[in-house]
């Protein structure tokens, strides 16, 4: 057919024009619309499915503590090292945005369905990220902690790049926003868990070493609980949970104590030397009554036996 199209002549160019153009394409990494990404995956190429995971989980207890809506954590499930920041597990009726706004009807992967991811959270915390801000998530966890934060990924509220610009990557700043789009280049969200990956870019919360859970066709504002069913929950005080409580509880027993409690800090005690004079006078008190007598008159006593 091309031989009738173009003629004998014109063939061998057409074939040399088509193999610059496949060479061309593999040089930089066209991958069809999704971005040119480490490694070469195409739009059709989701990120795994969340049964695939065996979660690590935390202990069970009170979901403002935990951070999940659920009362157990799904991920950074050492409480000790990870206080501010949960990894929570749910489940949703199709795709969702990460950062549509709490019914305030908890659900988890051990409670109800979610109508929106950010459910998962308990009372006090949100999704990580809401507010477009890296340090939303810098602040509460380091990067090594990110990267072991369990089985799986747990995924924050911001797409990885301000911009579908990626070549070269965008400038992050402490003060750059960081959007939460739907799909395409940049769209995949910030994301936490071994089984996150690194995208072209890479600072957008830990500069170099920033991880996406990979795949434009589920941005941050377009998730699906079953291939994206973690999230990662933000403690919303600057302590760790409970902490005011625990700050709370000397002063508690201090009233409790009353006046030995003040007499414990020092605050109305006398001085030690003031206490021996009390001995001093108490023997004194002693002989007033009388003790001094009985002795001289056991004395008597035993001079007359004698």
């Amino acid at each position: 057919m091309l031989l009738r199209m173009f003629g004998v002549s014109r063939f061998p160019q057409l074939a040399l024009v088509a193999a610059s153009l496949a060479a061309l394409l593999v040089q930089t990494g066209c991958t069809c619309g999704s971005g040119p990404y480490q490694g070469d995956y195409y739009d059709g190429d989701r990120p795994g499915t969340v049964k695939n995971y065996k979660f690590v989980e935390s202990e069970k207890g009170d979901p403002k503590v935990i951070g999940c809506a659920d009362g157990q954590r799904e991920g950074f499930a050492d409480l000790e090292e990870n206080p501010r920041i949960a990894g929570c597990l749910g489940k949703w009726k199709e795709s969702k945005s990460l950062r549509d706004a709490p019914t305030g009807k908890p659900c988890g992967d051990d409670g109800d369905e979610c109508a929106v991811p950010a459910d998962v959270c308990a009372p006090g915390w949100h999704v990580c990220g809401k507010d477009g801000k890296a340090d939303d998530l810098n602040t509460r966890a380091t990067q090594k902690q990110c990267d072991s934060a369990g089985p799986g990924r747990f995924n924050a509220a911001v797409s990885h790049s301000p911009t579908d610009e990626i070549d070269p990557c965008p400038r992050i700043t402490k003060n750059t926003d960081l959007p939460c789009v739907q799909a395409g280049i940049g769209a995949e969200p910030v994301c936490c868990g071994n089984d996150c990956q690194f995208g072209k870019c890479k600072d957008a919360v830990w500069k170099g070493k920033t991880k996406i859970s990979r795949g434009t066709t589920e941005g941050c504002g377009a998730m699906t609980s079953d291939r994206n069913g973690g999230v990662m929950c933000c403690y919303d005080g600057e302590d760790a949970p409970g902490a005011e409580a625990k700050a709370a509880e000397p002063e508690g027993k201090s009233d409790e104590g009353g006046e030995e409690a003040k007499a414990e800090d020092g605050g109305d005690a006398k001085p030690d030397g003031d206490a021996k004079p009390a001995e001093g006078d108490a023997e004194k008190a002693d002989a007033a009554e009388g003790k001094a007598p009985e002795k001289e008159e056991a004395e008597k006593d035993d001079g007359k036996e004698d």
